[in-house]
């Protein structure tokens, strides 16, 4: 089944890796320069969320009843289990989408839930994927501000200050338990700390799937400043 699952997953590209990575601005520029079909995995959770059973997907229903409040007052250990098992079960829904999409037109997958180990089951060449992980540094530099989703999370936490301070842990913990697994794989990860720009870190993303057309630049000046990378796989 493996070696069949891999063949029809032979047109995927993944880009896993964890938010403030850049991976999403990298996934719209490769997919509008050598027209790729892009699947977002955050932009297809709503039809994820529909199809959650208790008997399939236990982990992704106790945390869809789970108030915020109480979901971020937990341990940063207890956080991280239930966010990997989380992953799990997510990426058998999203190789279901895969697997129902048209084979016409190259796919690039992107989202921080592609676990390193799984996809390592299903790519027919270690160069079909790679993941961008922020610094912790760099990650709590770019959460300080917050944002409309995050506060009006925090708004239903009893003590938000806390319960912030779980999540970014957590992000944290999870940041660097994906690095150590794609890195024990022999899967390529690159820590982004915020040295370079979004477009240099796509060039070098497009040159490592062996993409052979030059990224234009057009849209997206070089000059840009944004996440960045440090290619620790050498």
């Amino acid at each position: 089944m493996g070696k069949e699952l891999r063949q029809r997953l032979s047109h995927v590209f993944w880009i896993g890796g964890f938010p403030c990575s850049g991976k999403s601005s990298i996934a719209t520029m490769l997919s509008e320069t050598y027209d790729l079909h892009v699947y977002h995995v955050d932009e297809a959770f709503e039809g994820h969320r529909q199809r959650v059973t208790l008997a399939k997907q236990p982990i992704l229903h106790k945390w869809a009843d789970t108030p915020w409040s109480d979901l971020w007052m937990r341990p940063t250990d207890v956080l991280l289990q239930e966010t990997i098992a989380c992953y799990e079960e997510l990426f058998d829904m999203v190789l279901e989408d895969l697997l129902s999409l048209s084979g016409r037109k190259p796919i690039l997958v992107e989202g921080t839930s592609l676990l390193p180990y799984r996809v390592d089951e299903v790519l027919p060449r270690r160069e079909q994927g790679i993941w961008l992980v922020p610094t912790e540094r760099f990650q709590r530099a770019q959460h300080s501000g917050g944002g409309t989703w995050v506060e009006g999370v925090l708004r239903e936490c009893g003590a938000p200050e806390q319960a912030f301070r779980n999540w970014m842990d957590r992000d944290v913990a999870a940041a660097r338990w994906m690095l150590e697994q794609a890195r024990g794989l022999g899967l390529i990860c690159i820590e982004v700390d915020g040295r370079r720009a979004v477009a240099e870190n796509a060039q070098i993303v497009a040159k490592h799937f062996g993409l052979v057309k030059s990224l234009t630049l057009t849209h997206y000046q070089s000059g840009e400043r944004g996440q960045a990378f440090r290619d620790l796989s050498r």
